[in-house]
């Protein structure tokens, strides 16, 4: 599978889940659908370049695993509700998240310096249900040992079924990210400055997000979806020699099967 960029790109993507388990409902800060049941999944996504001289904007996808009323487990993250239910207006849980890892020779750029590795973050989540909408903060830090150091988000979802056809989950919201983060992914050190990539250090940045995710029933075990989001990352980020834009998009198609 061709590797694409979706260190930022990723944090692209009814406060109460109702009888009906097509119905798209937000808990521990995503989206889900279907649940207690397992699922797997795959499409397509594609979005903006992060890196200059980035080889590839399009690569297939994988999802798959189990979303619970407390626990889900999928190829995204593991997260267990610890505090409240789903008539709750407030509830709280766990996670565990993935931070993708970029190839230095999957772009222009980073020839010569090394590769951004992998990480994992634990964090906590609240969820605050307002009506139909959920109010989703997060606190997460590296475990890893990689970027040695933490990121944030505050993000508000609204969930609307469209008639039964469809339901459509708009969100907005803005996720920080510390200085060691952003300096491990995007910094430039002064043995890895040249003419075409001086040195470069910062402070934390914040990048400011709005999207959507569609979620369309074709039978009772088998759902089309499509989101796409966007993000407009602030100078403290975007003035990296590494970076291609200030404004960040991806888009996916796919398919889950539920059962």
């Amino acid at each position: 599978m061709k590797k694409i960029c979706l260190t930022i790109s990723a944090i692209l993507l009814s406060s109460h889940a109702m009888a009906d388990t097509n119905t798209a409902y937000v808990r521990n800060g995503n989206i889900y659908t279907h649940e207690n049941q397992a699922f797997i999944g795959g499409g397509v996504i594609t979005g903006s370049k992060f890196y200059k001289g980035q080889d590839h904007q399009t690569a297939a996808y994988l999802n798959g695993g189990y979303h619970g009323e407390d626990f889900n487990a999928d190829l995204a993250g593991i997260n267990y509700r610890f505090l409240g239910s789903n008539e709750d207006v407030f509830n709280m849980s766990a996670f565990i998240a993935a931070n993708p890892g970029f190839d230095s020779d999957k772009a222009d750029i980073l020839a010569g310096m090394s590769d951004r590795k992998f990480s994992a973050d634990l964090g906590l989540n609240a969820d605050i249900h307002l009506g139909q909408g959920t109010l989703a903060t997060k606190f997460q830090h590296d475990v890893t040992g990689v970027y040695k150091s933490f990121q944030a988000d505050i993000t508000y979802y609204h969930p609307v079924n469209l008639g039964g056809v469809a339901d459509l989950v708009p969100y907005a919201g803005v996720h920080y990210f510390s200085k060691d983060y952003v300096n491990y992914y995007t910094g430039v050190s002064q043995s890895d400055a040249t003419v075409g990539r001086p040195a470069y250090k910062s402070d934390g940045a914040f990048a400011y997000k709005v999207g959507y995710m569609l979620v369309i029933p074709v039978t009772e075990n088998l759902d089309v979806t499509q989101s796409t989001g966007y993000s407009y990352l602030d100078s403290n980020i975007s003035d990296s020699p590494l970076v291609d834009s200030q404004n960040q998009w991806a888009t996916t198609f796919g398919i889950s099967y539920a059962f």
